[in-house]
């Protein structure tokens, strides 16, 4: 592809994979092994065809230690060809500063000797000037790292950063802002790349924070001249396509510009022609070389710096020793803060007794680092007790609440508040008890912590709290529904919802009456709980919720098809059993039964659709309030569409037809009393009841006594007809005669006994052993012969 082309040209390549293929350009040693400087610069510029290139070009450089494959990285990446290591020798390919044209459009890469070479040894001095050359003249310096290298000190070349970054502020006035590539390798996944990151740029602040910089430099921080980014690469040779594939993706970061992590900016450009590279480069080249502060340290420095690192190594050893008991801890340690603080104290008196005669600088740099791995082995212990302290205070808090929730009469409000009062006093003070003059070690955010832990309980224990007021409060609903319900009942009529939803309501608010408080004439409520307004709004709804799903159960408890056809039958019977005044009713021939009986079953039938639906008096179904039907729709006992619906149309059939056959039979029974009580004597018999028993007539009128008896046994007559008690009076009569007439028969059971007459004969018992059940006199006739067996036309001796 040809330099003309465009960003969204490439990224179509990209993307389809067709990129064309680039050519490989030869390298050139910008910088030798002995530290002299190319002459062949701008040839080689003008052979790759940069020369003229103006300021349309972009330099990179790649720093790292010896043999961790950079160069692999770079011929990888921009399809260059730096010589690589030969794994059967592994000794050293780079020598000096190499640079190459990318296969990318217009960009320079150079490849820099290794640090920490043994070829050279101890010998810093080069590998220090080319890591300040490439980081003074590269718009993007590619750090490249092992991930066990993460962490380390030496292992990542943090104290040489550390030089260049002091010598590059102290020798460039104003040096240019470059982008750091951390190029994370043999990534395994274990420690995800964001906490590798976080690692690199804690330890990269911390270096900075420490560089001796000039008076205008001194509140600068590493991001005003360097912006950092990371990546990783997963093993090349034993993960082969995933490292090509996160190669390729780290390319693009260098060739698409609608990239997010794109890595070339304005600000990173040193403005220098293409043309006057070689120059600019060699100068800066040139004042490296006779800076002195890359120099090896003087063997004064040497000595101090020696001496004080062994001091400090000892009394480190003494405060670990010191120290040592409260590692680890278990449990609270009484007296912490008298243990660790003296500990701290005493190793710092024995690296000022003997370190203080060395340099003052590498002095104070030294004790300066033992402080503050002192001190961070403080926080450590300090950290490791105070979340002690924390699961303690919890365990107080709780302990202390659930003794005082189960006394007899709690204040629930008054209880929690003293307790999380006391648990956070004791935090503090043991908290406070254990910190040391002197140091940052603070408590803040683990008491911000425990707070949120306490009123985390706090909500839980409320939560319960209003669950058991809410329950007390709906059994109180319940016991007061279950004493009015059935009286409503009783009574129904058209308004019969009316008076249950009312009745409901006093109910409700009988129960919440207690926890009203009027504040400002506006009426709220306080359930003694605490908790904002919105809080307790939610839980007096939730109260709310819970007796209206009282309510819904009442209302299909007594409207179940069993229950509804009892009342439906109770009320046919006091309609057509009972007159308005409600005296029994006694039938008469006179009467229109048909007429009573088809008004009651209409009144009745009426009555089904007012069970089968709950309906106000002015057609509104019932329905709850507004505030509670969000949360009654979540519950799945409930399905508030129907909550007006108590009997469903194929539940009303069965029901109608029960209770027309009730009807049915009561109006027959009706019938039947009327047919009985009109039931006449025939006319024949009077006659000859006359003709035979005149002669008694006649004994009797003449008899003062017999015929007093006839007046009263008249005039008893007229009075029952008067009152028209005949009929009833005869239908007890008959009663009472069938009443003894069964008596009877069930004593002669008893008293007889037929057994076998002949041979032809067969005994019939009454009480059969098989069934053990009398047969009764009526199925015999006058010879004593059962009627059904005369049915079956067989003998007496054949039945059995």
């Amino acid at each position: 592809m040809t330099s003309s082309a465009t960003c969204g040209e490439l990224a179509e390549a990209v993307n389809k994979e067709v990129i064309e293929p680039r050519p490989v350009y030869s390298q050139i040693q910008v910088i030798n092994e002995d530290k002299e400087f190319s002459k062949n610069v701008n040839a080689y510029l003008q052979k790759v065809d940069l020369l003229s290139a103006g300021l349309n070009y972009h330099l990179i450089s790649v720093f790292g230690s010896q043999s961790t494959g950079k160069s692999t990285l770079l011929n990888a990446l921009f399809g260059t060809k730096f010589d690589v290591m030969d794994e059967m020798k592994r000794r050293q390919t780079t020598k000096g500063i190499w640079m190459s044209r990318a296969k990318q459009d217009r960009i320079l890469v150079m490849d820099v000797e290794g640090t920490d070479g043994r070829e050279r040894g101890e010998d810093q001095d080069f590998e220090r000037k080319a890591a300040l050359f490439a980081l003074a003249t590269s718009e993007v310096l590619i750090v490249n790292i092992w991930e066990h290298q993460v962490g380390l000190y030496q292992g990542a070349n943090m104290g040489l950063l550390k030089t260049v970054f002091e010598v590059n502020l102290s020798l460039f006035s104003s040096p240019n802002k470059s982008l750091l590539l951390f190029v994370i390798r043999d990534h395994i996944g274990v420690t995800p790349l964001d906490n590798l990151a976080a690692t690199l740029t804690a330890d990269l602040e911390r270096i900075w924070d420490s560089l001796i910089k000039p008076n205008h430099l001194l509140d600068s921080k590493i991001t005003d001249f360097f912006s950092l980014q990371f990546t990783a690469l997963p093993h090349k040779i034993l993960q082969p396509q995933p490292f090509s594939k996160a190669v390729d993706d780290i390319g693009h970061r260098f060739e698409l510009k609608h990239d997010k992590n794109y890595v070339f900016d304005k600000s990173y450009h040193r403005n220098v022609p293409a043309d006057g590279w070689s120059i600019y480069a060699q100068n800066v080249w040139e004042q490296i070389e006779l800076n002195k502060d890359l120099d090896l340290p003087t063997q004064q420095v040497l000595v101090a710096r020696f001496r004080c690192e062994e001091i400090a190594a000892q009394a480190w050893e003494r405060f670990e020793n010191d120290v040592k008991p409260v590692e680890g801890m278990s449990g609270l340690v009484a007296g912490l803060g008298d243990i660790i603080g003296p500990a701290r104290t005493t190793a710092l008196e024995i690296y000022d007794s003997q370190a203080s005669r060395y340099t003052p600088k590498v002095y104070e740099v030294k004790k300066r680092e033992l402080i503050t791995k002192i001190d961070t082995k403080l926080a450590q212990i300090y950290g490791h007790y105070i979340s002690i302290l924390h699961k303690i205070a919890i365990q107080k808090f709780n302990s202390s609440v659930a003794s005082e929730l189960g006394r007899p009469h709690y204040m629930f409000l008054d209880s929690i508040q003293t307790a999380k009062r006391e648990t956070l006093d004791t935090f503090v003070a043991a908290a406070k008890e254990a910190q040391i003059a002197g140091t940052l070690l603070s408590f803040e955010s683990e008491l911000q912590s425990l707070t949120y832990d306490i009123e985390e309980a706090v909500s839980r224990l409320r939560a319960l709290e209003a669950k058991k007021l809410g329950t007390r409060i709906t059994r109180r609903v319940t016991s007061d529904l279950d004493d009015k319900f059935p009286k409503i009942y009783k009574t129904p009529s058209e308004d019969l919802w009316d008076r249950i939803v009312v009745t409901f309501r006093e109910v409700l608010e009988k129960s919440l009456a207690n926890f009203e408080v009027e504040k400002d004439g506006v009426v709220t409520y306080d359930l003694g709980l605490g908790g904002t307004a919105a809080e307790v709004a939610i839980e007096i709804d939730q109260i709310k919720m819970e007796a209206w799903k009282v309510l819904y159960r009442k209302m299909r408890e007594f409207s179940k098809p069993d229950s509804v056809l009892i009342r439906l039958r109770e009320h046919f019977e006091d309609s057509f059993k009972y007159d308005d005044k409600g005296i029994p009713r006694v039938w008469k021939p006179s009467d229109d039964i048909s007429e009573v009986y088809s008004a009651s079953l209409k009144s009745t039938m009426l009555l089904l659709p007012l069970f089968a639906t709950a309906r106000l008096a002015n057609g509104e179904a019932v329905f709850p309030d507004p505030e509670v039907v969000p949360a009654l729709d979540r519950d799945e006992e409930i399905d508030i569409e129907k909550f007006p619906i108590l009997l469903s149309e194929s539940q009303k059939l069965p029901i109608q037809s029960d209770l027309k056959r009730i009807a049915d039979s009561m109006y027959v029974d009706a019938k039947r009393s009327t047919i009985q009580s009109i039931r006449q004597v025939p006319l024949y018999f009077y006659i000859l009841l006359l003709a035979l028993g005149w002669n008694e007539i006649l004994a009797t009128l003449r008899n003062p006594l017999y015929f007093a008896v006839l007046a009263m046994v008249a005039g008893f007559i007229y009075v029952a007809y008067s009152l028209n008690l005949i009929g009833p009076i005869m239908t007890m009569g008959n009663a009472a005669f069938e009443k003894a007439v069964v008596i009877g028969k069930e004593k002669l059971r008893e008293a007889l006994d037929i057994k076998d007459v002949g041979s032809t004969s067969t005994a019939i018992e009454l009480g059969s052993p098989k069934t053990d059940a009398a047969i009764p006199l009526d199925d015999m006739d006058d010879n004593g012969q059962i009627a059904a067996v005369k049915k079956l036309k067989v003998s007496p001796g054949e039945f059995n």
